[in-house]
């Protein structure tokens, strides 16, 4: 195993108190954290070629390999609950293909301005589209590591909820 991705799968280990599963497919190695409080695996993908792809839930994350530093900083961040994963759901139950990662302290206690306001400013969704989805029933999801701590935004009436 590369000394990169050794030191990256030990770190992670440690970060997200659980074990990495490892598969090694010709020159690329995948490591699957599952997670313990039952969200979504955390995946790294190494190929010595490439950036390290990293996925916290949807999206796809990159990190030139000579950045392992700010890669670690944003797992442990993720990991502590300082950074949270926000998708969305319509209104018929389908999940988005795509995430975003916002601070966690700016996901609490949201209106619908301050909510319309994140979800651009961190390209989730732009303004109409996000008004469409909330006055159809869709709901803005919010994931943590701990998976405990999800919660969602719908709107009821004119006023946003937290559920």
């Amino acid at each position: 195993m590369n000394l990169v991705l050794l030191l990256i799968k030990e770190k992670l280990e440690n970060l997200l108190h659980t074990e990495a599963e490892t598969i090694t497919k010709n020159s690329e190695t995948l490591l699957v954290y599952k997670n313990p409080y039952g969200g979504k695996p955390l995946q790294v993908l190494f190929n010595p070629a490439e950036d390290i792809k990293v996925t916290l839930n949807k999206t796809p994350r990159y990190y030139q390999q000579d950045s392992t530093e700010r890669l670690l900083a944003d797992v442990k961040n993720y990991a502590e609950g300082k950074t949270v994963s926000l998708d969305f759901t319509d209104n018929h139950g389908t999940e988005s293909k795509i995430d975003r990662i916002a601070k966690a302290d700016h996901v609490e206690d949201l209106t619908l301005s301050s909510l319309i306001e994140l979800c651009i400013r961190i390209n989730l969704l732009n303004s109409v589209d996000l008004e469409y989805l909330l006055v159809n029933g869709g709901t803005v999801n919010v994931h943590f590591w701990n998976a405990a701590k999800d919660f969602r935004y719908r709107q009821i009436g004119h006023t946003l909820q937290k559920i």
